[in-house]
């Protein structure tokens, strides 16, 4: 009698996580399937029966982590507090810092992707970047209504501080939380101690 191997079951879940964490290590250009099916233990072939291309994968991954950031901006208990209120919008978006990286690094015009896939990212990023992006203009209208945010300021610069310090390189030996709350006091308190 021939045994035949049985095929590691696995989860969508799964495959996300794995796909996360190489494309941060690899980046998009060195993932590959054969990098995941090594990652999670599994034959190729067993990853061909979810998606047919990486592209494909990536795609819904990020779909589902947009997704799922929205929930959480949905979610959230919005502190009265304006200083409260800026840590609540500021983490939120460091929680979520890598996708945006991995958004970022993707070549969109080498994409291979439905054009279904294609149009629901779309929609999806639109409506995620302007939910945050009228929450941030509220808050600045607010911050400077009260005098909490200094009035010559342009609105644009503070919104590009708080999403693009996420991606400021770091060579020191921080945690991730170290690297986020001193970014954090930084775009608040500044540098100087006057």
């Amino acid at each position: 009698m021939i045994s035949v191997a049985r095929e590691k079951k696995f989860s969508t879940e799964e495959i996300y996580l794995h796909t996360h964490e190489l494309l941060i290590k690899e980046g998009y250009e060195h993932f590959s399937f054969s990098l995941l099916a090594k990652s999670l233990q599994v034959s190729r072939a067993a990853i061909y029966k979810y998606y047919t291309n990486k592209d494909e994968l990536i795609n819904d991954y990020l779909i589902g982590q947009m997704e799922q950031m929205m929930k959480d901006f949905n979610h959230t208990e919005w502190s009265l507090n304006y200083s409260e209120q800026f840590d609540q919008l500021f983490e939120l978006i460091f929680k979520y810092r890598e996708i945006h990286l991995i958004s970022n690094a993707i070549p969109h015009n080498k994409i291979k992707i439905s054009p279904e896939n294609q149009k629901r990212k779309e929609i999806i990023s639109a409506d995620v970047h302007g939910h945050f992006f009228k929450h941030i203009q509220q808050f600045i209208k607010t911050g400077k209504k009260n005098g909490q945010l200094k009035e010559e300021l342009p609105d644009s610069l503070i919104v590009n501080m708080i999403f693009h310090s996420i991606n400021i390189p770091d060579h020191s030996n921080l945690s991730l939380e170290e690297k986020a709350y001193f970014i954090k006091l930084i775009i608040k308190n500044g540098i100087f101690t006057i």
